[in-house]
């Protein structure tokens, strides 16, 4: 396997991961953020930008993983 499409699939695997990641964190972020200020606003438009990164990254890894990922011959 080319060098250069091994690290374009462990990106694709790693921005996957970090979307998980994000996805996860976001709650735990929020409870946090809902101590420090007492406006929800801010709040829903900070859970909705997050979770909308999260699902770019989840997008961009699937998208770049089945872009190199070997076809079956």
């Amino acid at each position: 396997m080319d060098p250069k499409i091994k690290r374009q699939l462990i990106w694709g695997f790693s921005l996957i991961a970090m979307g998980i990641g994000v996805f996860f964190r976001v709650p735990v972020v929020s409870e946090r953020l809902a101590d420090a200020t007492g406006t929800s606003a801010k709040l829903y438009f900070f859970r909705f930008s997050f979770y909308l990164i999260a699902v770019i990254l989840i997008g961009g890894g699937i998208k770049k993983i089945r872009h190199y990922w070997p076809a079956k011959q």
